[in-house]
């Protein structure tokens, strides 16, 4: 039996998104999402990123609306699986996020769990 060890409850979503890491921008679907963190899905863009030279991890902008507020984020990869050749999910850690964007996630949360 695998126990979850998330510090923040995690709910469902399915909301359209966008990710860009530098100048590449492309749409994602955000599935779900908590104060700490999102799991995002996307075609072959996702599955392709990679860490440049030198670099620790992969860092990247996330963009959707919540509740008519946009939310902007900075988010590091921590996971990555391929779902296919051309899909694959992403674990995302927010790094930065402004406080309204925050109180939007928590709110959403607490409204959605079980």
């Amino acid at each position: 039996m695998s126990v979850d060890r998330r510090l923040h409850p995690r709910v469902f979503a399915d909301l359209s998104a966008e990710a860009n890491v530098g100048s590449d921008r492309f749409s994602v679907q955000l599935v779900d999402l908590s104060v700490s963190g999102f799991q995002i899905e996307g075609g072959g863009q996702l599955a392709s990123l990679t860490p440049k030279p030198g670099q620790g991890g992969i860092e990247l902008g996330l963009q959707f609306d919540l509740s008519g507020l946009e939310v902007n984020s900075l988010c590091r990869v921590v996971y990555k699986r391929r779902m296919s050749v051309d899909k694959a999910a992403l674990g995302l850690k927010i790094v930065a996020i402004d406080d309204d964007a925050r109180a939007a996630i928590e709110t959403y949360v607490k409204g959605n769990l079980g």
